[in-house]
């Protein structure tokens, strides 16, 4: 059985349709700001290690859940 996506709050995810912007294409990771079961949810760009985009760093961008791939890391300090 399959497990649903969900976005997940800290949690480092694979672009699943490849990156954002295809002019920088190492930032092709989601970080979303918060969690939830929806169907859009604002997600922060980045590359492999968590660092945000430099031209998204001002702000979050809408995301579709079918654009989350896997699960890469979680990137939340406690």
């Amino acid at each position: 059985m399959a497990t649903k996506k969900r976005f997940i709050e800290g949690v480092l995810f694979e672009a699943e349709r490849g990156p954002y912007d295809p002019s920088k294409p190492k930032y092709a990771y989601y970080v979303p700001v918060h969690t939830g079961d929806y169907s859009i949810c604002d997600c922060w760009v980045t590359d492999a290690y968590g660092n945000t985009h430099p031209g998204y760093s001002n702000s979050p961008v809408p995301i579709s859940i079918d654009d989350l791939g896997s699960p890469v890391a979680n990137l939340m300090r406690s």
